[in-house]
């Protein structure tokens, strides 16, 4: 598979993605407060799924875009993917158990979890998330500058 065939296809598969991970978070957005011991999470589950399918809407439209090298692609693409659908499984995963992670500081001031915020799963899951959205927009900003610059076209 050549380079061109390879954007195309994680260019379908990252619109699929996104679009579905936008309906995942209309879903989650559907659970009823009193559905799981902590709704904050629900709250950031559906935020963090409908913007991170956004985020991976626009990525698609973009691939094309980027100079990157095969195994940089694929870099890309799985970087993403595990960036934004762990996030919004955090808070997922939150809600269920009714706790959270150091990592939200604010949001355990505001509306603190029944069963406090040292929860490692939630941890891990925000900690692959930054991992995975920094690569994969580092890859991104990469891939952009690489791009020659397109000239004026003429009339």
């Amino acid at each position: 598979m050549n380079e061109l065939a390879l954007k195309h296809d994680l260019r379908r598969w990252t619109l699929l993605l996104g679009v579905l991970q936008i309906t995942a978070g209309c879903v989650v957005g559907m659970v009823p407060p009193d559905a799981v011991p902590w709704f904050r999470g629900i709250v950031m589950a559906h935020i963090t799924y409908t913007a991170n399918g956004v985020l991976l809407v626009v990525f698609a439209l973009i691939v094309h875009d980027l100079q990157l090298g095969r195994r940089a692609l694929w870099a890309w693409f799985v970087a993403l993917q595990l960036g934004t659908w762990t996030n919004g499984t955090a808070g997922l995963v939150g809600a269920l158990m009714g706790s959270s992670a150091w990592m939200l500081p604010t949001l355990n001031e505001k509306f603190p979890a029944p069963h406090g915020a040292e929860n490692p799963v939630v941890a891990g899951l925000l900690l692959t998330c930054a991992a995975g959205m920094l690569v994969g927009l580092g890859l991104t900003l990469v891939g952009l500058v690489r791009r020659p610059a397109e000239g004026p076209k003429s009339a």
